[in-house]
């Protein structure tokens, strides 16, 4: 009996002290947050101090980075709780119910003792974690060390060192074959290059395309690079767009054949061709036999040029070889110039310069001959002090390297990975989600950073801006390296917006699935687990999951393991093939509640799976390439929500009011090439879209009406736009209407479109209103490229040609047929790029201006008979005229005559006049 008091104060502390934790537990969120922000600093104190190849650092990175993901969705959670419940009230919107972990503004006892719990877990194992950390000698102070990003020299200056005789010798072979063709009635030969991956096979072969001393040489130039495993039909249908700068609906093998050898065969005397096959991978000879079927309908002297890195492969191509190159390594000398000029640029004048030239000229002979690594290295030492550099020759002393040139190419990668700053690490290990030779974009990868909250605040900047910076720095570090060939087809029209794109070598694909095996897992629809798998499956974060090319079906039970998944990208193994993903049960996310990144890009889904609406952690959602329609009203539901891609999605008509509970949205991406937007290819917006002022990309704007439920002009008014922005359906504003769509306050859009209806200049009755209207679009003099699509007005607006433009170099005009234009274009001092296409004229009369212009196309002017040059231009490199039937007088200049490009003008009369004639 003694003991019932003792019991009963005990369970009354017990209790009160419950109660005070249930009513702290927003101080004990705090506390949380805290210990988030001190894991974090712990994380980078590891990774700076320690190699990843120490099995007690390893495990205790492990341990710490379970504890921080847990902290951060706890934290998440409750705190998206809040945020929903302020802003409901606020807006008095209708919420759809958002199901959340067990959390709410106004607690529950049950729910308050259930997340107090959830703080004593993550306490008990941050003690036992920071007595290794003591282990360890590990910091994790509050200061914080400097991490911006280091600067040097553009490798491009530097990229031909020890290539010179390789490309000179390519060179001199292709035009020697070239001039002897007639002679020897030879037809299409091949070149193949086999070389180790990171050799640089692909740089000397495009120092080989670019070379000036081919420019006379083919009709056609074409650069198709070949993903790993890809079909005979996708390589060919490859090659057919590429050669042809025409896009192909069909993937029968037979077909691609014969469109490409009918296009060459109808071409003959200008279908000498450079074709450029880059990472050929087959070793089954019949592959390349239906390859080069078709291409023997080139002209005489026509080349092939293989890049590949299986020697196998390079001796099936036994048919037509004119000469096999085995690329080798750099000599240790050339790589030690390679990695000077970006680790001690000629510009900056060091005074320890022979010091560390004596330790750079060591280090160089680990490369292994390898310009990729040597570029890495170098980036890694620039900057750096002789200890610095001393300490890195140690290292790559003691570092054990494999027997074969790539397992030791891919050590002294792993060294410029260790350097890395942290934030960098975790950009670039996160990388692995890429399929091999996977081609991405640089937003598409920052917006896939900021969902992980991989990019860091700094200061007042943008965390886009931030992520650029990060972005560029492992471009100029050679982790990724950006595609500077064969982005678009032989006919591609220079005034298509150039989006560059980016991948990652082989071997850096390579590195970045090892640093991030326990977090990574690369699965495929129907196959077992890797046998390598890391560690187990809570610790997996992030995974891409591959539909095999010889299946049309996916079985996802191989994701079933990995609950804990925060990114997850679908993708099918050939490039240009659709995922099977209209049939996900619907259910079938909600073993998935973690997720930030979803991307379900290039698929046949039609409707999303119902379960994502129930993703409350989710900042990114992939849906481009598409067959969906539109999308539910509880997409509100996905309150984080910083991305929703929807770009070529060419069946979305319509998005709901409920977009407009998505407040955090900052990435709306209705991106669609500008060449095939039509009448059709429309999207309705909410109305009320300009109230997501945190909205920075839009892409398509569609002009609905003034008044009424749907979407007006005056929306885009605070919307602090940037990049592309394609405003359609502008014959909609009504006449007297005030428009205020404030583009000249909107400095970050780079590419305007203005698009009425494809009807618009045929009716008179938008002449008047039109040229109200475009009067109030003037954009910001920042802009660099202006597109205005069937504009039905008399006269353009004297913005159009304001001097202030000092970024705008490119203006395409298109089905407007008022060629007043030409005058106001002129005064444009920086305008390079003016192309005319689709307008029904008689004359047109080049005027005087145009101090910088280049490049001159006009296209598609059915009626067009003369064409006059009133004075010369003087940076004038390229007069292009195609498809202009009835042209017959062309007054020239004479310096322009060389310039002048023309297809099929058999009655054309060229009058060409001196450089002083009026």
């Amino acid at each position: 009996m003694e003991l019932v008091p003792g019991l009963v104060d005990k369970t009354m502390d017990k209790c009160l002290s419950l109660v005070t934790r249930y009513r702290d537990v927003e101080e004990e969120l705090d506390r949380v947050r805290r210990t988030s922000r001190r894991i974090n600093k712990l994380l980078i104190d590891a990774e700076d101090r320690r190699y990843i190849e120490d099995e007690s650092v390893i495990n205790w990175l492990r341990d710490l980075k379970s504890v921080y993901f847990h902290t951060r969705n706890l934290h998440d959670g409750y705190q998206t709780a809040i945020n929903v419940h302020k802003h409901s009230s606020s807006r008095k919107r209708k919420w759809y119910q958002i199901k959340l972990p067990s959390v709410g503004p106004e607690w529950s006892p049950r729910q308050r003792s259930w997340f107090a719990s959830e703080i004593d877990k993550i306490d008990s194992r941050v003690d036992e974690i920071a007595i290794s950390k003591r282990n360890l000698r590990l910091r994790g102070e509050d200061e914080e060390r400097s991490d911006q990003p280091q600067t040097g020299p553009c490798h491009d200056r530097a990229s031909i060192i020890g290539r010179e005789n390789d490309k000179n010798e390519i060179v001199d072979l292709l035009i020697t074959a070239q001039t002897t063709a007639s002679v020897s009635r030879s037809t299409v030969t091949v070149v193949p290059i086999y070389g180790a991956a990171g050799i640089g096979k692909t740089t000397l072969v495009q120092m080989v395309y670019d070379d000036p001393r081919l420019n006379n040489c083919f009709n056609i130039k074409a650069w198709v690079c070949l993903t790993e495993r890809c079909n005979e039909s996708t390589a060919m249908k490859k090659i057919c767009e590429k050669m042809t700068g025409q896009r192909w609906d069909s993937d029968d093998l037979g077909t691609l054949q014969n469109k490409l050898w009918n296009y060459l065969d109808t071409r003959r005397g200008n279908n000498t061709f450079l074709l450029v096959i880059d990472n050929f991978w087959a070793i089954d000879l019949n592959y390349w036999e239906r390859l080069q079927q078709p291409l023997l309908a080139g002209g005489d002297g026509s080349k092939v040029l293989i890049t590949t890195r299986y020697k196998k492969a390079s001796c099936q191509i036994t048919r037509r070889v004119m000469q096999r190159f085995s690329l080798e390594g750099l000599e240790d000398r050339d790589c030690w110039q390679l990695m000077q000029a970006i680790a001690l640029p000629e510009d900056i004048i060091n005074p320890n310069q022979e010091k560390l030239v004596s330790i750079g000229q060591d280090i160089a002979k680990k490369c292994h001959g390898s310009p990729m690594a040597a570029k890495a290295l170098g980036a890694v030492l620039n900057g750096k002090s002789v200890e610095e550099w001393s300490d890195m020759l140690r290292e790559m002393r003691v570092l054990k390297f494999e027997d074969d040139i790539n397992g030791s190419i891919l050590a002294s990668l792993k060294i410029s990975y260790h350097h890395l700053k942290y934030h960098l690490k975790q950009c670039f290990s996160y990388c692995s989600i890429f399929p091999k030779n996977y081609v991405f974009e640089k937003d598409q990868v920052i917006r896939y950073w900021r969902a992980e909250e991989l990019i860091k605040p700094d200061g007042g900047s943008q965390l886009e801006a931030v992520g650029s910076k990060y972005f560029d720095e492992l471009v100029w570090r050679s982790f990724f390296e950006k595609i500077t060939i064969g982005t678009e087809g032989q006919n591609a029209k220079l005034f298509s917006r150039q989006v560059e794109r980016y991948r990652m070598t082989s071997l850096m694909l390579d590195l970045a699935m090892m640093v991030s095996k326990y977090e990574f897992r690369s699965l495929a629809s129907g196959k077992p687990l890797p046998e390598d798998n890391h560690g187990n499956s809570d610790e997996v974060r992030y995974a891409s999951f591959m539909q095999p090319q010889d299946t049309n079906t996916v079985k996802l039970e191989c994701l079933e393991p990995y609950s804990n998944l925060e990114t997850l990208k679908f993708y099918h193994e050939l490039n240009d093939g659709v995922l099977q993903l209209n049939s996900t049960p619907a259910s079938f996310f909600r073993k998935y509640m973690h997720l930030r990144v979803l991307d379900m890009s290039n698929s046949d889904l039609e409707l999303v799976p119902d379960s994502v609406y129930g993703l409350i952690y989710l900042r990114f959602l992939g849906l481009s390439s598409t067959k969906i329609t539109t999308l539910p009203e509880k997409i509100g539901n996905l309150f984080n929500l910083i991305s929703l891609e929807l770009k070529r999605c060419l069946r979305l008509a319509v998005l709901p009011e409920g977009l407009l509970r998505l407040i955090n949205l900052q990435h709306l991406d209705l991106n669609l090439d500008w060449d095939e937007i039509t009448d059709s290819t429309k999207v309705t917006l909410p109305q009320g879209i300009g109230e997501l002022e945190d909205l920075q990309t839009l892409s398509r704007f569609n002009v609905t009406s003034a008044q009424g439920p749907s979407c007006n002009i005056n929306e885009l008014k605070n919307l602090n736009l940037s990049g592309d922005l394609c405003i359609m359906n502008l014959e909609n504003v009504p006449i007297g209407y005030d428009i205020n769509a404030n583009l000249e306050g909107k400095p970050s859009i780079k590419n305007l479109m203005l698009r009425w209806k494809s009807l618009a200049p045929n009716d008179m009755q938008l002449q008047q209103p039109s040229e109200e209207v475009i009067k109030f679009l003037r954009p910001h003099n920042r802009l660099e490229c202006l597109w205005v699509v069937n504009y039905p007005g008399n006269n353009f607006p004297p913005w159009m040609g304001d001097v202030s433009f000092s970024n705008l170099e490119t203006i395409r005009i298109s089905n407007c047929n008022n060629v007043n234009f030409l005058p106001l274009l002129g005064k444009l001092n920086w305008l390079k790029n003016l192309l005319i296409d689709n307008i029904t004229v008689d004359m047109i009369t080049m005027p005087g201006g145009f101090p910088s212009l280049e490049h001159l196309q006009l296209l598609n002017l059915s009626s067009l008979h003369s064409l006059y040059f009133e004075n010369e231009i003087p940076k004038l490199k390229q007069l292009n005229v195609s498809d202009c039937p009835d042209l017959v007088i062309l007054v020239i200049h004479r310096h322009l005559q060389d310039k002048f490009e023309r297809e099929n003008f058999s009655n054309l009369r060229i009058i060409s006049v001196p450089l002083d004639s009026n």
